[in-house]
């Protein structure tokens, strides 16, 4: 699959919705609200005739090893933290929160109510229109090309007419940025996100904030029980190459308890789980 520049791929618009597509963000972010350090990660959102995703890139880059029998790095690690779904054209999106081992499935809408303003400019040879909302408890700018004939864009994100180049919040928080696109020859499986999809429970707000905060409270207690483990000293791994065994389970306990707490910044901030320092 060649990557096309975004120059050249708009003279290929014809017939465009009869095509798969996928579109790679940059996507910088702030994981703990208190800090100035920005965390910057590549997403992909690919859109087929009927349905779309939004993923961390690293689920493609361990179905392609995977695909093409190459061995996992020894230092690898994948950032899996969720994946997103919905059919186009409709606001109910599907939201698989990964907890290592353990994938959890909320169902919700997400409509916004953008504003269009008459502010235009050009981003990369695209035209592109100025539009804000209010969502999730920030207020976004985004800018979207019409050019692009795909009312979507990154996360939950969509109802444009045009797909959206870049997308940002008044606090600079995230700021999301189209840096690449391709033209699939057929819809992407991966092995990967059917998996998880696969193997995901279904929760409401309610249930989901409740399995968060037991996580929260023992993530490695939390972990060796969804992982079947039955003895102390069973060893596992996280998804970021991590052994855990008997020997450093507590500190592991504690690093992983930290990271919740320390970085709690969600796109939808108004949703945020509140975690207690101490228990």
């Amino acid at each position: 699959m060649k990557i096309i520049l975004i120059s050249i791929w708009i003279a290929g618009c014809l017939g465009i919705k009869a095509q798969s597509h996928r579109f790679i963000y940059d996507v910088q972010y702030r994981k703990d609200s208190t800090q100035n350090l920005m965390t910057k990660e590549n997403y992909h959102l690919d859109i087929d005739q009927k349905e779309v995703k939004y993923y961390p890139r690293d689920f493609y880059v361990g179905d392609s090893l995977i695909t093409n029998n190459i061995p996992f790095g020894k230092d690898m690690q994948f950032n899996t933290s969720g994946i997103i779904s919905h059919q186009q054209g409709s606001s109910t999106y599907n939201d698989y929160d990964v907890l290592e081992s353990v994938v959890l499935k909320r169902v919700a809408n997400a409509a916004q109510n953008w504003k269009l303003t008459g502010e235009k400019k050009q981003i990369k040879e695209l035209s592109v229109q100025k539009a804000v909302t209010s969502w999730g408890g920030r207020n976004w700018i985004a800018w979207f090309s019409p050019e692009i004939p795909f009312q979507e864009g990154p996360y939950k994100f969509h109802g444009l007419p045009g797909l959206i180049v870049e997308l940002y919040d008044d606090k600079n928080d995230y700021h999301f940025e189209l840096v690449k696109n391709q033209k699939l020859s057929k819809p992407y499986v991966n092995q990967f996100i059917q998996y998880m999809e696969s193997r995901s429970v279904m929760v409401n707000d309610e249930k989901y904030k409740e399995a968060k905060l037991k996580y929260y409270a023992s993530p490695v207690n939390y972990l060796r029980n969804s992982a079947g483990v039955t003895r102390s000293n069973e060893e596992y791994y996280l998804n970021d190459g991590t052994l855990v065994g008997e020997n450093n389970s507590r500190e592991v306990n504690e690093r992983l308890r930290e990271s919740i707490r320390k970085y709690n910044n969600p796109i939808e901030i108004d949703t945020a789980i509140r975690y207690p320092s101490e228990l």
